[in-house]
């Protein structure tokens, strides 16, 4: 039963309102106050269809419901292999991007000149067809390969492997330019840099969640934000379903109370960035006690007595101190990994000393090439490729990695790049200090962006070209699931287009054949659908792939052998990795005293989605928190910091400030405060232009060795607005 209360002053202006709608005219009062409602059009069809999910890598299968031929809802593909019925949240939201009011409905060509960074600039544009846009890149591109200068073409394209990423690739190479970039999202991937330099190849490798025994997990909230969202909470319904023999446990290692800790069998609060220097303390007690998997080190390994000699620089009184963990609770977790066979170590992409370390427990515990433990996959081979041409061998190194390239372009007098594309990928939102960005995007003569809304990066460019929405395009994708099982889908359109927009495969044939030469030659085909359906009868999988499906490959492999792929033949100590300090710097203490840790919602995975509506009220749902960005602080440093739960307040490092509102949580490191990311848009429509604040502008700009952004490495302040 349901109760309110009314207030006095509520009952007089409600008593007021309704006396003055009684002194009303019948007939205009019926007009006025009787609730308006549009009849709902009569159902004169319904069918459903299907669709590929490419709101995030996963590529999930979905049912689009038409009513009257229009998409009126969606559903999870049953027997899908990947998702299997199922739908995350953003899959959900795919409705709201294809009639979103602010989609870009044509191609914008900038009015004027870009104004530098911290001017106003007028932000005006003209529409024009998508022949003029043609025209336009091919003149600016016709005139590097006249100057035989290629490598001044640099490429970011967006992570989605299907043949339209394949097609932009083949583009660049036969161009001749070696700068193509693949935009990655460290935060929400495995630790494929440890992969690499451990195993020798990272593609395959995956982690046997679902079927675990122990799970242990160093900093990654792996239940909010995994490559594939749905596979994980599969995973963790298959891991607490409990099997006759185990019941799986799983530890999680984590600043903040998140949802995967939450969920697990113990947590451990721990300072952010030091879940390396954690690891290698319960690696220092399984080598003292000789809880290691002997037989596996000694065959299969390499290094191992100069890695030990590393275990020597973290004593458990050392490592409890950097930590925050206890040392008792480090031998706590290091025994039950030596007593649980075998014990699954997880982390995603962060610091390569991280990565290296928490991967290095697998190998001590000999979980590599096991089931439940880390297996590899050949399912990649059934990836669709367009049949192979000669391409010229482009002998320059990239300019940098990713994640640096603002700074190599600010460092040379001139920009290296006079032409940029970019491809579904928003850079100076999504990486830390992001001023940098927009800084080095000053220097690029001429930038051209693939995106159907007006972000932060589009907004600098010269060219905005908007691409059909999912729904709209001829839809593919290659994934795969946490079985290591391969997973090709197809769907054709779901809808005509609903303004200009085009299909980036398409319009990249059409270039290269404006172009013509090697760009031509090398991408054979009038449409990005005749360029699938070479790539279908090359795989040999003719079928019903016009009418929507997929196919799957069984690739899972088991044994060691199967996941070593270096010279040595074995799986490699990260000697020279763990050079890294693992140890927090610091300096800052005195005026930046708590740590900042960035936490990625569900809503917002990959740091997409703000603009969907729908996903707003999902984002902080454990404080009742929505359309806002909110941070999390422990009560016992908000008391003494004299900060009220629900104030707002400013958050302040060394990189700038930013305001949200305080929340008292206790599920935080005392030392601790955590923002979410995916908020504080500049841009991308109303539904996200100037909600909430983006961390990444007070996040310091540090990478590894590997060139990826240390998310966890910045210090800070908290004080009122």
């Amino acid at each position: 039963m349901m109760s309110f209360e009314i207030s006095r002053r509520e009952l007089l202006k409600w008593s007021s309102f309704m006396a003055a709608g009684l002194a009303i005219p019948k007939a205009i009062r019926a007009t006025l106050l009787a609730p308006k409602q549009k009849p709902l059009p009569k159902l004169e069809s319904e069918a459903y269809v299907p669709a590929v999910c490419k709101q995030c890598p996963a590529l999930c299968m979905l049912q689009i419901r038409l009513v009257n031929g229009k998409p009126a809802g969606v559903s999870g593909m049953p027997a899908h292999p990947l998702n299997q019925g199922a739908m995350c949240p953003k899959g959900a939201a795919i409705l709201q991007e294809l009639y979103h009011p602010d989609r870009l409905r044509h191609p914008l060509r900038r009015r004027g000149a870009r104004a530098p960074t911290g001017r106003q600039g007028t932000n005006q544009w003209d529409r024009i067809s998508w022949d003029e846009a043609c025209e336009m890149l091919r003149a600016k591109l016709g005139d590097l390969v006249a100057r035989k200068k290629p490598e001044a073409l640099g490429m970011i394209a967006a992570p989605i492997r299907d043949i339209r990423h394949e097609i932009q690739k083949r583009f660049a190479q036969a161009f001749g330019t070696p700068n193509f970039w693949e935009w990655n999202w460290s935060l929400g991937q495995a630790p494929v840099d440890a992969f690499e330099k451990m195993h020798g190849f990272s593609e395959g490798l995956f982690y046997d969640l679902a079927n675990a025994n122990l799970v242990v997990s160093f900093g990654w909230d792996w239940l909010q934000a995994f490559p594939s969202p749905i596979e994980a909470q599969r995973a963790y319904a298959e891991l607490r379903r409990g099997r006759p023999e185990r019941r799986a446990r799983i530890l999680h290692i984590e600043p903040r109370l998140s949802t995967t800790a939450a969920k697990a069998d113990e947590w451990f609060a721990i300072r952010p960035g030091t879940e390396g220097v954690l690891a290698l303390g319960v690696a220092h007690v399984l080598v003292k006690e000789r809880l290691y998997n002997g037989r596996f080190i000694a065959q299969r390994t390499s290094g191992f007595e100069e890695f030990t000699k590393r275990l020597s620089q973290y004593p458990l009184e050392k490592v409890s101190q950097v930590t925050g963990v206890q040392a008792a609770q480090i031998e706590e977790i290091a025994r039950e990994m030596a007593s649980v066979k075998p014990a699954l170590a997880m982390t995603h992409r962060s610091s390569l000393f991280n990565q290296a370390a928490v991967h290095s427990l697998n190998a001590l515990v000999g979980s590599i090439g096991v089931q439940r433990g880390v297996l590899a996959s050949e399912a990649a081979q059934y990836q669709l490729r367009l049949p192979p041409v000669k391409l010229p061998q482009t002998r320059p190194a990239p300019l940098a990695s990713l994640h640096q390239l603002p700074e190599a372009l600010l460092a040379a007098d001139s920009s290296p790049l006079e032409v940029l594309w970019l491809e579904r990928t928003n850079p100076v939102f999504l990486s830390p200090g992001p001023s940098q960005w927009k800084k080095a995007l000053d220097k690029v003569p001429f930038i051209v962006s693939f995106s159907s809304f007006l972000d932060e990066t589009s907004e600098l460019a010269d060219l905005v070209l908007p691409p059909h929405a999912s729904l709209e395009a001829w839809q593919y994708g290659f994934s795969s699931t946490l079985q290591g099982q391969g997973v090709i889908s197809f769907a054709p359109p779901v809808v005509p287009p609903l303004y200009d927009t085009g299909d980036h495969g398409d319009f990249v044939l059409q270039l290269a054949k404006a172009l013509g030469g090697t760009a031509a030659a090398a991408l054979p085909g009038d449409s990005f659908v005749d360029s699938l359906e070479m790539a279908v009868e090359k795989a040999g999988a003719k079928g019903s792939w016009r009418q929507g499906g997929w196919w799957s490959f069984e690739g899972a492999r088991v044994g060691a052998e199967a996941t070593l792929k270096t010279k040595s033949g074995k799986l490699e100590f990260p000697i020279r990795e763990l050079e890294e300090t693992g140890i927090p710097n610091s300096k800052e203490a005195s005026d930046y005293p708590l740590e900042l840790y960035v936490h990625v919602p569900l809503a917002f995975s990959f740091g997409e989605g703000a603009h969907l509506p729908y996903l707003h009220s999902l984002a902080g749902a454990h404080l009742g928190e929505q359309w806002e960005s909110w941070l999390e602080i422990h009560p016992e440093t908000a008391k003494r910091l004299r900060v009220a739960d629900g104030q707002m307040v400013w958050v302040e490092s060394s990189a700038g400030r930013i305001q949200a509102r305080a929340r008292h949580y206790e599920g935080i490191h005392p030392e601790v405060v955590s923002l979410p990311f995916g908020l504080g848009h500049a841009g991308m429509g109303r539904y996200a232009q100037g909600v909430g604040s983006n961390p990444a502008d007070v996040l310091k700009r540090a990478f590894n060795s590997s060139g990826q952004p240390l998310w966890q490495e910045t210090k800070v302040n908290v004080y009122a607005v």
